[in-house]
C-alpha cells in the first residue's frame, strides 16, 4: 500500500527550493516569537472550525491576537471549535476573544451578513486568512460536468473574491494582511508530476484562478496597505485521507501546526518581501529571506508567480533558447 501511495504522489512529496524543509513548526515561524506578534489585531479565518483552519486559529492565539473570528458553514462544529479555542486561550493566559460566525463563502448573502455583524459590533479586521475550499471527486473536467466545476468556482474563486472585497472596504487607513491558502495542485496538475494531483483538475483550475486573483491585486496595492502572500500548506493528514483507508504512518505527512504557524509568519512584516508571491509552508523562511533566493525576488518579476511557462511577456524565456 505504501509503495502504491508513494508512486501516486510522485515528486510532490519533495521540494528543493530551499536546502532545508520542514514538516512542523520551527523557531523562525514560532507564533510566540516577538517579531511575529499579532498583539491587538483581529484575525478572520474562513474554514476556521476544523483542520488547518482550526490549527491556524490556535497559532494566532499563541501570537497574541486580540480577537479571532472563525467562519464556517456548520453551526454545531463552529460552536464546539469556538468553545475549545476560548478555553485554550484562557488556560494558557492569552488575551484572545474568539467569535464564531456561520458563513458559506460561496453564498454572498451569508458573507454580507458576516461583515454586517462585525460592523454592527464595531469589529475591524486586520488579517484575513482565506482557508475555506471545496474539493471534488477524482474525475476529468468533462466527467465532472459544468455544474460541478462551476460549484468549485463558487467556493474557490468567487468566495475569495467577495471576502477580499469586503475585507478591503473596512478598516480603512490601517495596514491589512491577506493570507491565501492555495495548493500545489495548480501547478502539479500533470501525470508527469503526480497522479494524485493530476486526478483533481477541477481543484487545480479553481485554485489557480483564486491565486491569480490575489496575485493581481498585489500588483496594484502596496504591502504597506495590504500585504498579500499565497502558500501551499503541505500534505496534512485529514479525514479525507482516512476515508480512503490511508493512515497517518503511510506517508510523510506535515503537521497542521506547520501551515498554521506559517500563516502567522505570512501575516507579519517579516514576510513583506513575498508580497504577491506563492511559496510552500515547508520552505525555510530564513533561506527565502537571504542570499540568492532573496536576490531573485528583486530581479525576477515572474519568480513564484503564476504565468505561462517558457514566455517572458511576449518573448521566449532566455532559459528556453536553443
Amino acid at each position: 500500500m505504501n509503495d502504491v501511495l508513494l508512486k501516486m504522489m510522485g515528486n510532490c512529496l519533495t521540494t528543493d527550493v530551499t536546502k532545508t524543509t520542514h514538516r512542523n513548526v520551527y523557531p523562525a515561524i514560532d507564533p510566540s516569537c516577538p517579531e511575529l506578534s499579532q498583539a491587538g489585531k483581529t484575525v478572520l479565518i474562513t474554514g476556521g472550525a476544523t483542520g488547518i483552519g482550526f490549527a491556524t486559529a490556535q497559532a494566532f492565539i499563541k501570537a497574541g491576537a486580540a480577537t479571532i473570528i472563525i467562519a464556517a458553514r456548520r453551526t454545531n462544529v463552529l460552536s464546539e471549535a469556538s468553545t475549545s479555542l476560548q478555553d485554550e486561550a484562557h488556560r494558557s493566559g492569552y488575551p484572545a476573544h474568539v467569535i464564531a460566525e456561520t458563513c458559506d463563502v460561496s453564498d454572498t448573502t451569508t458573507v454580507d451578513a458576516l461583515w454586517k455583524t462585525l460592523e454592527d459590533k464595531g469589529v475591524k479586521v486586520d488579517v484575513l486568512v482565506l482557508n475555506a475550499a471545496r474539493f471534488t471527486e477524482t474525475k476529468t473536467l468533462l466527467d465532472l460536468g459544468a455544474e460541478e466545476v462551476w460549484s468549485q468556482f463558487e467556493a474557490n474563486v468567487k468566495g475569495p473574491i467577495y471576502m477580499t472585497d469586503r475585507f478591503n472596504k473596512q478598516n480603512i487607513g490601517s495596514q491589512k494582511f491577506l493570507v491565501n491558502l492555495t495548493s500545489s495542485n495548480m501547478h502539479c496538475c500533470h501525470t508527469d508530476y503526480a497522479q494524485a494531483t493530476a486526478d483533481r483538475p477541477g481543484y487545480a483550475l479553481t485554485k489557480a484562478s483564486g491565486s491569480l486573483f490575489v496575485q493581481l491585486i498585489a500588483k496594484d496595492v502596496s504591502p504597506d496597505e495590504m500585504q498579500i502572500v499565497s502558500f501551499h500548506p503541505g500534505m496534512v493528514y485529514a479525514a479525507g485521507w482516512e476515508a480512503f483507508g490511508v493512515t497517518k504512518d503511510m506517508l510523510p505527512f506535515d503537521e497542521p501546526e506547520l501551515p498554521a504557524s506559517f500563516a502567522v509568519w505570512a501575516s507579519s512584516k517579516e514576510a513583506q518581501f513575498l508580497h504577491g508571491r506563492y511559496v510552500f509552508a515547508s520552505w525555510d523562511v530564513e533561506e527565502l529571506a537571504e542570499g540568492g533566493l532573496r536576490r531573485r525576488f528583486g530581479e525576477d518579476i515572474e519568480f513564484l508567480r503564476i504565468s505561462v511557462g517558457g514566455l517572458r511577456g511576449t518573448n521566449l524565456d532566455k532559459g528556453w533558447q536553443s
